[in-house]
C-alpha cells in the first residue's frame, strides 16, 4: 500500500473529509488530494509526524511498511525478541519464513 493509499485509507476509516486533515495538520484539502493521489509526497518531516499522529500510527505504518498501527506494539515486540538468545532469534526469524510462505 502506498503512503497515499494508507493516508486515504485512515481517514475514511474515520469518516473524516480532507479538508478535515488539512485543518488538524495546517495545509490545504488539495494537498491532502495530491497526498493520497500519490501527486505529491510531504517535504517536511514535521509533516508526516503529524499525519502520524493526528491518525495514531507509526511512520513505518503510515509509509505501508508494516501492519502494525502503533509504535507501542512494535516497541513491545522489539523488546521482547531482544531479549531472546540468538538462537531463539534466529528460529523466531525462521518461523516467520516459513508463515509467509505458508500463507
Amino acid at each position: 500500500m502506498t503512503f497515499g493509499e494508507r493516508l486515504k485509507y485512515l481517514r475514511e476509516e474515520r469518516g473524516i473529509r480532507q479538508k478535515d486533515v488539512a485543518e488538524a495538520v495546517n495545509i490545504s484539502p488539495r494537498m491532502i488530494g495530491y497526498y493520497e493521489a500519490n501527486q505529491h509526497f510531504p517535504g517536511d518531516p514535521r509533516m508526516l509526524i503529524k499525519l502520524s499522529e493526528l491518525f495514531g500510527v507509526s511512520l513505518d505504518y503510515l509509509f505501508g511498511k508494516t501492519k502494525v498501527r502503533d509504535n507501542k506494539t512494535f516497541s513491545m515486540l522489539s523488546k521482547e525478541f531482544s531479549t531472546l538468545s540468538e538462537e531463539n532469534q534466529n528460529d523466531v526469524l525462521d518461523y516467520i519464513k516459513y508463515l509467509k510462505t505458508k500463507y
